[in-house]
């Protein structure tokens, strides 16, 4: 018995052997977040500051685990071979900018981060912006646009976890995954916060990289069976499909740039990302945390993307191109080895999944509820609210995700391109700009988000406009006019409003070395 899924198919036997693997694997990964839930108790720090930070005290390998599989997510190995596959090798150099995330997340913003976490014992980064511009509105229009964009982006999650899990078992059983996927990483989320989160993120990285070297071993060893070298494969697919190999196809020069500086450092600015700066104590995890990470996303992203246009040389006839990487773990390797592939799609789906929704309820309840409104809550208090907006979060995520509509898919598709859009100067210039005041930041934020929505809808889904928008601005992915937008309003409101900057004092904890400690302190924030 075998289960036809348009160009191949899946046998009952590869299914059934697929299922037991990564049954074993969930069962450890659920594990691994109740030992390390114990372990807190044990050691007495269970608190909300060690559920969102691990106390500063991960390791420079854990650190950069988050990091990489927080940000690869289930595009990395679903949508990037589709799309490799689709449209060729353009599509694979242009989003293997996406190397570049952890650089940015760790390195320009974590360095600075890092300080300023120990000056002023912040446990989340809009703790930081807060103190710097004493203002609630700047928190709260961070909060929602980041609540919100994270909220859809982990229904798009969700609802990829399902379709892998209904392809793989060859049932109608859409609803069977949507569940697995949220219960699985709700589980380990809840009970064991970011540390169980960097266990398990471990167990990921490694589990994707076998991942990756397997598919592309076994697809450079059939092409070479198939055409006698690689070399003849890619003649023949220059030849039968030249939009594989020419650079003037799939993608404009405006609509590459566009997409690349998305990938490469928009990425780095998004809530689940920045969350990983608050994780470490040293510049020493520091340095070897943005080197190991940028190293592992650089080989899982760029030979995920490349395995598109070579499965396409085995396999010119498959009907639903992000079922690429299903082909390649159902039919080119054995079924023990296309279980591990599995596992590793879900493990890239629930580790991004895992961290919106962290980063989701932390901006929300710690950022917004508690320091914006609730200043003296008890930590028990502020843990349990916490704890409720994780599961709201992914609730909300799991109801939408259960009926999709057209609606649906274009704020998926949005989503994290308009959050992107709109922290990204915020965050970069809020850091290290000493001009920057809080109606600027609050007019960046919101304005990019808006101008990423409103631009998103112009080129790509109004039929009138996206034809103007192909000819007049060469098809510009939408991210960039709204990413400068943010940077000029960003920009302009702060000298129309240096009048409105903070007090000396806030200004010195984040750009001096000698400072007035009562200013340092987090529950400061007056506006």
């Amino acid at each position: 018995m075998s289960y036809d899924l348009g160009g191949f198919s899946v046998t009952a036997s590869t299914s059934r052997v697929m299922l037991i693997i990564f049954a074993v694997y969930s069962v450890v990964i659920v594990g691994f977040g109740f030992y390390i839930k114990y372990q807190s108790k044990k050691g007495g720090k269970d608190g909300l500051a060690s559920f969102l930070t691990g106390g500063g005290g991960l390791g420079a390998f854990a650190i950069a685990m988050i990091a990489a599989t927080n940000s690869m997510a289930g595009g990395t190995m679903v949508a990037a071979p589709g799309l490799g596959y689709s449209v060729g090798f353009t599509a694979a150099l242009v989003y293997y900018a996406g190397f570049l995330t952890a650089a940015y997340g760790l390195g320009s913003v974590g360095r600075k981060v890092a300080i300023l976490r120990d000056r002023t014992g912040a446990v989340t980064f809009q703790q930081l912006l807060g103190l710097r511009f004493q203002s609630k509105k700047v928190v709260g229009a961070l909060a929602i646009t980041g609540a919100f964009g994270l909220t859809f982006f982990a229904v798009g999650q969700i609802t990829s976890g399902a379709k892998v899990f209904a392809a793989v078992t060859g049932s109608n059983s859409y609803y069977l995954g949507i569940l697995l996927t949220i219960v699985i990483t709700v589980i380990y989320t809840v009970s064991g916060g970011i540390k169980s989160m960097a266990k398990v993120a471990s167990i990921q990285g490694v589990i994707m990289l076998i991942a990756t070297f397997s598919i592309i071993g076994v697809l450079i060893a059939d092409n070479v069976e198939k055409y006698g070298s690689v070399q003849a494969a890619m003649e023949y697919l220059g030849t039968a499909f030249p939009g594989a190999i020419q650079a003037d196809t799939g993608f404009t020069f405006w609509n590459a740039m566009g997409t690349a500086l998305f990938a490469g450092v928009g990425l780095g600015a998004v809530p689940h990302a920045l969350s990983v700066t608050m994780t470490y104590n040293n510049h020493k995890k520091l340095k070897q945390g943005v080197i190991i990470s940028c190293c592992v996303f650089t080989l899982i992203q760029g030979i995920m993307c490349f395995t598109g246009p070579l499965t396409r040389a085995i396999n010119p006839g498959l009907e639903t191109a992000d079922y690429t990487t299903i082909f390649n773990a159902t039919n080119l390797l054995p079924s023990w080895m296309g279980g591990i592939i599995f596992c590793g799609i879900f493990a890239a789906i629930q580790s991004s999944l895992a961290g919106l929704a962290m980063a989701g309820a932390s901006i929300l309840a710690k950022d917004f509820v508690v320091d914006c409104w609730k200043p003296n809550t008890p930590p028990k208090t502020q843990s349990t609210i916490n704890t409720a907006f994780v599961l709201g979060i992914s609730l909300v995520a799991t109801l939408i995700a259960l009926k999709p509509s057209t609606l649906t898919q274009y704020m998926i598709n949005f989503a994290l391109a308009a959050l992107a859009a709109a922290w990204y100067f915020p965050v970069l210039v809020g850091m290290y700009w000493k001009k920057a005041t809080a109606k600027g930041m609050f007019a960046s934020t919101v304005g990019g988000f808006a101008a990423y929505v409103i631009l998103y809808f112009i080129s790509g889904v109004i039929p009138s406009t996206k034809e103007w928008w192909a000819a007049a601005l060469g098809g510009v992915h939408a991210f960039l006019p709204a990413w400068l937008i943010s940077l000029v309003l960003l920009v302009a409101v702060s000298y129309a409003t240096q009048k409105e900057r903070v007090k000396l004092g806030y200004f010195q904890v984040f750009f001096c070395e000698d400072y007035d400690e009562k200013y340092a302190k987090i529950d400061t924030l007056k506006d």
